[in-house]
């Protein structure tokens, strides 16, 4: 697969972008779709994109692998595989436009109750039905845009979670559900051997974003943490809406 210099430099970029996302601040990962897709343009970039976030998800997983809690993800996880699935019927029926548009409001709504619910004390785990919205909704959108991670980040804020658990939990999640797309995607002809082979040359790129991220992750408290978490789930709600 021959790419032009501009392509190769969006590619390299999101390497270490998607690295650094999901050992840190995941939120910033939205930058890592909307640079594949310059690259790509069209439907092809979830499809390379795809492996280079599991490979990011495992290097996470294994730094993280103490941290996880398991007791959200049984309870999440199903209905993600249902969103999965409908995401899967949806690619090629609903406007790209219009789902970024709806997907944008979704997130700033959840950003809103989540600061909402934190002033009196609730969470989203207090209102039992969010955690199957949320799972659908992040199934939905992780199969059509590879876009979840403003969705569920924004959902994890209010488990009350330690930086590690919130960056262990998310990394589980994302390896777990990002494998299981790779079914739907192939078949929809997303991933090739050719992208493959791209994704191949890329994994240095992608290790060396994830040191950077787990590092950066020990240098800022979990206040900060929290907030740059709602900042970049609200540039990615406003460049969905917008843009």
């Amino acid at each position: 697969m021959e790419l032009s210099y501009f392509a190769l430099a969006c590619v390299t970029l999101t390497a270490l972008l998607v690295g650094f996302s999901k050992t840190s601040v995941g939120g910033v990962g939205i930058l890592a779709v909307l640079l594949m897709a310059m690259a790509f343009p069209g439907k092809a970039s979830p499809g390379v994109l795809l492996p280079m976030l599991i490979v990011a998800d495992i290097f996470a997983v294994i730094y993280y692998r103490r941290d996880c809690k398991w007791s959200i993800l049984i309870k999440i996880l199903p209905m993600t595989a249902v969103g999965i699935f409908i995401g899967y019927l949806l690619v090629d029926i609903i406007p790209f436009e219009i789902f970024e548009k709806v997907i944008g409001a979704i997130i700033l709504a959840m950003l809103v109750m989540g600061l909402v619910l934190e002033n009196h004390k609730q969470s989203f785990a207090s209102i039992g039905i969010w955690t199957y919205f949320v799972g659908i909704i992040a199934g939905v959108v992780t199969m059509i845009a590879n876009a979840a991670g403003p969705v569920f980040g924004v959902f994890l804020l209010q488990m009350g979670l330690t930086k590690q658990s919130f960056v262990g939990t998310r990394s589980w999640y994302f390896l777990i559900l990002n494998i299981f797309k790779v079914p739907f995607s192939a078949n929809l002809g997303l991933i090739t051997a050719d992208t493959l082979l791209l994704n191949l040359l890329f994994i240095p790129v992608i290790f060396i974003g994830a040191v950077l991220g787990a590092k950066f992750l020990k240098m800022i408290n979990l206040i900060v943490f929290k907030w740059l978490i709602r900042i970049t789930a609200l540039i990615a709600a406003v460049r969905l809406m917008i843009f």
